[in-house]
């Protein structure tokens, strides 16, 4: 019954409930990352300038136990084409499976939209599925609309790996394989014969130089991405340094001309589950990729650019075993796409970025460049 339904804010001691929620409410999808009590501290209790209404609860009383949660965070200050703006985040909408159908989401949405207007935010973020239930039943109906869709990438850089976490994929290994290996050399030929990229090196920097990435891409990832989330040290400590297990500890490829850094990427590494099938893949995740292009002279040349450091992720994953990489952009990145693409990266049309303007008067504005897309709205992880 509804009445045994209580909506409140977060209390400490929930993390392990909630963490147990999202797992069971997204692996009824078929497959997803799997949250623990100390992911569920560190994403959200332990994120800048949490409280406690930025977790939205909804509890059986009578059961003693959580069946719905929304997440409204980030809360942050955006420049957005010379403009400040207050935007919050949409994370990680779930129901227990017993509980569908009651409106508990419904609530909690209008709970999370309360508490961001309370804040003074501008517009609120999220992404979604773009035939799921939650958009078209919950997110349209509140005001979100779709800004722009996602384009889907996925690599398999170790094909030894995939097979072992997917051993039914054996059949597919000879196209697997010419997938994976034939692009690289083809795209490592025409870096060597252009004489410009012996001006680029690059490294692989484990866990440590957190400030010299983040001064870096702070420097460069406004010029081509709007509503860029600024890194200050108190966010980049939060998202990069105090994790709460090796596989968030990042490392970091960073791409140099005469000692100045022009681009770069962090990546980590999650083990996506699917129970049903008894399957865990190992799959390496992209964040914060950035290139300056003005180092590069001729639109030939960024195309490479993107391609080299694209390449060098590759490299990276596959040494440290791992099957899969995914990676999601706005589809109007249009220069990354296109070296994702000619890289071979699977593309699919993935979910959409939806925003909602909370002002009357204050519309979202248009944007001049691509949106940018943190991992922390995406996946709902740093």
């Amino acid at each position: 019954m509804v009445d045994q339904i209580t909506y409140r804010n977060y209390r400490k001691g929930d993390e392990e409930q909630l963490a147990d929620l999202f797992n069971l409410s997204f692996q009824m999808n078929g497959g997803s990352f799997i949250k623990t009590r100390k992911v569920v501290e560190w994403r959200y209790v332990n994120s800048p300038d949490f409280e406690p209404e930025m977790i939205q609860i909804a509890e059986d009383n009578e059961a003693d136990k959580i069946v719905g949660a929304v997440y409204a965070n980030l809360i942050e200050d955006i420049n957005i084409e010379g403009k400040m703006y207050k935007m919050g985040d949409i994370n990680d909408v779930s129901c227990h499976p017993d509980y569908t159908k009651r409106g508990i989401a419904t609530t909690l949405m209008d709970n999370a939209i309360k508490y961001m207007k309370e804040k003074g935010c501008d517009f609120s973020m999220l992404t979604a599925a773009y035939n799921g239930h939650a958009r078209k039943k919950i997110y349209l109906k509140k005001g979100y609309y779709d800004y722009v869709r996602e384009n889907t990438f996925i690599y398999f850089p170790n094909v030894v790996k995939l097979m072992k976490d997917v051993p039914i994929l054996a059949l597919l290994f000879p196209a697997l394989l010419m997938n994976s290996y034939f692009p690289r050399l083809v795209n490592r030929i025409k870096f060597k014969r252009r004489p410009f990229f012996r001006n680029i090196s690059y490294e692989y920097v484990y866990n440590q130089d957190h400030f010299e990435f983040m001064n870096a891409i702070n420097r460069i990832a406004p010029k081509y991405y709007s509503a860029y989330p600024v890194y200050n040290k108190v966010k980049f400590t939060w998202a990069r340094i105090k994790v709460p297990s090796k596989r968030y500890q990042p490392l970091y490829i960073i791409l140099r001309m005469n000692d100045e850094i022009i681009g770069g990427t962090a990546l980590t590494y999650q083990n996506l589950y699917a129970f049903k099938f008894g399957v865990k893949i190992r799959v390496c995740i992209i964040h914060d990729l950035f290139l300056d292009e003005t180092k590069f002279k001729s639109e030939q040349n960024i195309n490479l650019g993107y391609k080299f450091l694209i390449d060098r992720i590759i490299k990276a994953a596959t040494q440290r075993f791992i099957g899969v990489i995914i990676y999601s952009t706005p589809k109007n990145a249009l220069k990354l796409n296109k070296a994702l693409k000619e890289s071979n990266f699977l593309s699919l049309t993935g979910g959409t970025i939806m925003v909602n303007s909370f002002k009357e008067n204050v519309p979202f504005p248009y944007l001049s460049n691509p949106i940018f897309l943190p991992t922390y709205i995406s996946l709902s992880f740093p």
